[in-house]
């Protein structure tokens, strides 16, 4: 019961944090519940459970405040599960080393862009062309290039599926990059990404009959706490900012796959 305490209270924190720019939480989830004691065959399942009730729960507050873009979730996000699918089905096949090393490097690279001065970091197309879609979203108007954002969102999710990671920590990336949408527009269509994402894993997980739905719920029911006072901050908060500190998150991330490739921890 003690230990169940504290990871509530950790995970109360963790889940805020991470409602605020736009991801599930699982890239510290898993490895935490790990530390705790439970087995790799119940951490992800558990895992799955806190990212779908904190993306429900943040989803919630950003539908109202109306940010999320859901048209531009239904043209990034099938592509990225649908290779995420295939990159879980051979992921026995590939070398997790230099996978690993390779998506670090993106995300090193996409943190480096987000950190730039406004408009620098972003790839516009150029021109007017029939691939590209002029999207307006409220007062907010960007260009997406379809055959580009398409094609990196599809080999971003192979990638994340050879590794068995959220889409997240990438769909934002190609959203403000590629896309040019606004920081808090991307946070809250991620979050609903994720949210359908996470629903889909433990589905799967409950067919094979690895989820422990007692600890799950109590810890879910302290995560949607933290997703809906992580995604209250994020409204609040200045677009350029919110761009800067999910570039810390990437960077993070990245470091955390190099540090696991070189030291396997």
């Amino acid at each position: 019961m003690e230990q169940l305490v504290i990871l509530s209270i950790i995970f109360l924190a963790v889940s805020g944090f991470f409602s605020m720019v736009g991801l599930g939480g699982g890239i510290l989830y898993v490895p935490i519940l790990l530390f705790a004691g439970y087995s790799l065959n119940h951490a992800p399942g558990i895992s799955l459970m806190l990212i779908a009730a904190t993306s429900a729960a943040a989803s919630i507050t950003f539908w109202r405040n109306d940010k999320v873009d859901w048209r531009l979730a239904l043209v990034i996000d099938p592509p990225t599960d649908v290779m995420a699918f295939v990159g879980g089905y051979f992921s026995a096949q590939v070398p997790k080393g230099v996978l690993r090393i390779l998506l670090a490097s993106i995300l090193i690279l996409a943190g480096w862009l987000m950190f730039r001065k406004k408009g620098r970091g972003v790839i516009k197309p150029s021109g007017s062309r029939w691939w590209v879609w002029h999207r307006r979203f409220g007062d907010e108007t960007y260009q997406v290039n379809l055959p580009l954002v398409l094609i990196a969102s599809g080999s971003i999710g192979l990638l994340s599926g050879l590794l068995g990671i959220a889409g997240g920590v990438v769909k934002l990336p190609i959203m403000v990059l590629l896309c040019g949408v606004p920081m808090d527009v991307a946070v809250a269509t991620s979050t609903v990404m994720i949210g359908v994402t996470a629903l889909s894993g433990l589905v799967g997980h409950q067919i094979q009959g690895n989820v422990l739905w007692n600890v799950g719920f109590i810890l879910s029911g302290v995560a949607v706490v933290g997703g809906l006072i992580g995604s209250r901050i994020s409204l609040s908060v200045d677009k350029a900012r919110l761009k800067r500190i999910f570039a810390l998150v990437l960077w993070f991330v990245a470091a955390r796959f190099l540090v696991q490739t070189f030291f396997g921890w």
